[in-house]
């Protein structure tokens, strides 16, 4: 690890104004569970690094008048997980739960997940695929973008240099009546090979009029697939497939396009199963 200098902030501004003022030589850093494995195996090497650690508006969740949950980008994933959300929202804590293991969750954050746009990371398969904003401060000021236009590439968003993720909003409840995840993973703790989430809304008399699936793994970023709001797990699985484009021969990719084919039949069927109870 290269030597750097360690810089805390008290205030959103002022992170801001120290990023600007280090130039590309700055990295902001929250529970650093990334970051810090690549700077010890030397993939990046940052001249400063600022924490969020002293930021307390950072953390936290809360709701707004229309029902919006605002999650505060470092908010770890224990904190996560102990939240009682409620509707289709506790997804939210289900899928922090599920990652990797204790210490990670008691220092990773969700911001930290999204700014790292690792293909295999559940937070941003899941920001995308209940279409969550972004919300972004920087020198500039304030702006906002939804999941999918946040995630450019894998390991690249839209932040600029002097900006920072501040926090991530779910849209209201009556957005989604369903939202299913599910991944595939060799070991507990380890990134997903592939995942799926699906969010389905139903018209008032009960017929599904909005049936929103997101691959992830398979692609660079995660990839939306809109089918009919009727179709079923197998029609949905071979719409994904064809999205995500998995129409080469090798054996990785045959195993994947299984894997996504499997996923997202099953994160459907499930949806439809559950919706009937709601």
């Amino acid at each position: 690890m290269r030597p750097f200098t360690w810089l805390t902030p008290e205030t959103t501004e002022e992170a801001v104004a120290l990023l600007r003022a280090h130039g590309e030589g700055a990295r902001v850093i929250a529970g650093g569970q990334t970051l810090l494995l690549a700077m010890k195996e030397r993939l990046v090497g940052p001249s400063h690094l600022v924490s969020l650690a002293r930021i307390t508006d950072l953390a936290g969740i809360t709701t707004e008048p229309d029902g919006a949950l605002v999650v505060g980008a470092a908010t770890t994933y224990a904190a996560l997980t102990r939240a009682e959300l409620p509707g289709w929202q506790r997804r939210l804590s289900e899928v922090a739960g599920d990652l990797a293991d204790r210490p990670v969750r008691n220092r990773g954050t969700i911001g930290g997940a999204l700014c790292a746009a690792d293909p295999r990371f559940d937070m941003p398969a899941f920001a995308v695929g209940v279409d969550a904003e972004l919300r972004i401060s920087g020198a500039a000021g304030e702006r906002a973008l939804p999941a999918h236009e946040f995630l450019v590439d894998a390991g690249r968003t839209a932040l600029g240099q002097d900006e920072i993720l501040t926090a991530v909003v779910l849209p209201p409840l009556p957005t989604w009546d369903v939202v299913v995840f599910e991944k595939f993973r060799h070991r507990v703790f380890d990134a997903a090979i592939a995942s799926a989430v699906c969010a389905l809304r139903r018209e008032d008399h009960g017929v599904p009029a909005s049936l929103r699936i997101t691959v992830a793994g398979a692609t660079p970023t995660p990839t939306v697939v809109l089918v009919d709001a009727a179709a079923d797990g197998a029609a949905a699985a071979e719409s994904a497939v064809a999205a995500v484009r998995l129409d080469s021969s090798d054996e990785a990719t045959r195993y994947r396009r299984e894997l996504v084919h499997t996923l997202v039949r099953r994160v459907v069927d499930r949806a439809h199963a559950q919706q009937g109870s709601v």
